[in-house]
């Protein structure tokens, strides 16, 4: 009977640690729309303080993150800090919602909630698939792929219904609401039964460390590609955004009473894309086969978007399959993405790779975004688009002959990884 219960308890652990995670990135997706609706309807902010709130954000993943891979590596006991971050988070967001209720809040209380909340989602983010190790799971890559299967999924049914929550129950509410989705994540990691210890690789100095980690995604094919790939393709996607509202809205005249079904159906895509990439997982498609497909599918949908002209129906369906489909794909690629990194580089380096990734991205994405302003005002919005997705296919073709000319062979394995960084 102990010995069953002893079993049976890594999957019980799993299925606690993945509810607990789907709670946490519900929540986050329910306060940033609240958020957004608090600035600029409770609160009267316009473009500037908009930008602030925004920035404020992204300055922690920006600023840290890099750095905060090398820490996060280093920790021998991450179901702590990653109870401590859902803490700090569901204070920061009681903490506004008490503010509000009471009439105080402003623009900088804002500003520093977004701030805490990238704070945290740094260390979440960071450490959430190196904690897999610590549940006594046996197959860690179906362990990865199931839990950003369930994190991609929470936040976009998050995203779905935050809009339609908000106005029902206030913006007030739905600060309370995340507050409670904090303390419950951090109740179902405090229900977790397993040794809260990981091993970690010894101390060699932070410098060293950080360059460790550049050395590992230098050093292993397929990611070397990707993060190139991502590099670019960050930057179309960030262009292609800034384009958007001004394309949809002005230059085709969609009207805005459907402007946001586009942002639905690609919620519900990325969602399918959640779905389906663990059953791909399961049918042991190869990594290298996945990223390219997800690649590929996602610089061909964004030709989609600048297509749209016509009645209002063919506009819509043109910017719905133009959203839908890199979502869809983007889900896929994320999926086979962690479980390249597990099993190409190891746990070891999870936080240090995935936080190379995610701050270049989001950087390119910000160049892009600046560039993306200069192209609409020169040559207009749809040419501007364009510009990006050629640039986009490019760059995907680019990733695909790289990853033909890669053998498989060429990529190191994690064991064969850490002897090279060592």
């Amino acid at each position: 009977m102990n010995g069953s219960a002893i079993l049976a308890s890594p999957k019980a652990d799993l299925r606690r640690y993945r509810i607990a995670q789907a709670a946490s990135t519900f929540g986050s997706a329910l306060t940033g729309t609240a958020v957004s609706v608090v600035a600029v309807v409770g609160l009267g902010a316009g473009p500037h303080e908009v930008s602030l709130i925004v920035t404020s954000a992204m300055i922690p993943p920006l600023l840290l993150g890099p750095a905060a891979g090398v820490l996060l590596d280093r920790v021998r006991r991450p179901r702590r800090l990653l109870l401590a971050a859902d803490l700090v988070a569901a204070a920061a967001v009681a903490c506004c919602a008490a503010a509000m209720s009471a009439g105080v809040l402003t623009v900088a209380g804002l500003a520093a909630l977004t701030f805490v909340l990238g704070l945290a989602r740094v260390v979440i983010e960071g450490l959430h698939f190196g904690h897999l190790i610590t549940l006594g799971v046996t197959d860690l890559g179906r362990a990865r792929a199931g839990l950003q299967s369930t994190t991609m999924v929470s936040r976009s049914v998050g995203a779905a219904v935050a809009g339609p929550l908000v106005a029902t129950v206030g913006a007030a509410a739905m600060f309370a609401c995340d507050a409670l989705t904090y303390l419950f994540s951090a109740y179902f990691l405090t229900r977790l039964t397993a040794p809260d210890r990981r091993p970690t690789q010894q101390r060699h100095g932070f410098g060293r460390e950080f360059l460790d980690g550049i050395r590992a995604l230098r050093g292993h094919a397929l990611l070397a590609g990707l993060a190139l790939y991502l590099l670019a393709g960050g930057a179309a996607s960030g262009g292609g955004t800034a384009l958007r509202a001004v394309f949809l809205l002005d230059e085709v005249a969609l009207p805005v009473a459907v402007y946001g079904i586009p942002a639905v159906v690609a919620t519900l895509s990325a969602a399918a894309g959640a779905l389906v990439a663990p059953r791909l997982h399961a049918r042991a498609v190869p990594p290298r086969r996945v990223l390219s497909v997800a690649v590929l599918g996602c610089a061909i949908g964004t030709a989609a978007l600048p297509l749209a002209t016509g009645p209002t129906a063919t506009v819509l369906l043109a910017a719905c399959l133009g959203a839908a489909v890199p979502m869809f794909f983007g889900a896929v690629l994320n999926i086979a993405l962690v479980t390249v990194i597990g099993e190409g580089v190891g746990d070891g380096y999870f936080a240090r790779v995935g936080a190379l990734l995610s701050t270049g991205t989001m950087a390119a994405g910000l160049l892009g975004a600046l560039l993306g302003g200069v192209l609409g005002e020169r040559l207009g919005a749809r040419t501007g688009i364009w510009v990006f997705v050629i640039f986009d296919l490019v760059a995907a073709l680019a990733f695909l002959l790289v990853v033909g000319r890669a053998p498989a062979a060429g990529e190191l394995d994690a064991g064969s990884m850490a002897k090279a960084v060592s």
